[in-house]
């Protein structure tokens, strides 16, 4: 069975790094990108199962960011992160800082749970 794709967006290298090294050592497939020009240059080759995305990404609309990613892999789920609360209560979400075993819970849940 192919490993679960996981696009993860963040301007934040540290959580970048911390986010892809703690997926991939679960089995996950992860592709960390660092801005929007980089997504875009990814977003044709492949199909993703879950996009991890920070909700404040510089001038960045979050709201944006989740369209495209969703026009590329219509079925994909988002996981929003921020280091404030998030107000919006949106769907599935996790505070920064967040423990690597707190991440890899929520990946499974959501990855898992019915569509």
């Amino acid at each position: 069975m192919m490993p679960e794709k996981i696009l993860v967006i963040d301007d934040e290298p540290l959580i970048l790094n911390a986010v892809e090294r703690a997926l991939s050592r679960v089995g996950y497939s992860v592709t960390p990108v660092k801005n929007v020009q980089h997504l875009d240059s990814i977003l044709n080759n492949a199909h993703y199962d879950l996009l991890i995305t920070d909700i404040y990404m510089g001038e960045e609309s979050v709201d944006l960011i989740v369209q495209k990613v969703k026009e590329a892999s219509p079925s994909i789920r988002v996981l929003y992160m921020s280091g404030t609360v998030d107000e919006d209560e949106r769907r599935d979400f996790i505070e920064k800082p967040f423990k690597i075993d707190e991440l890899r819970k929520k990946v499974r849940d959501i990855l898992h749970e019915p569509s």
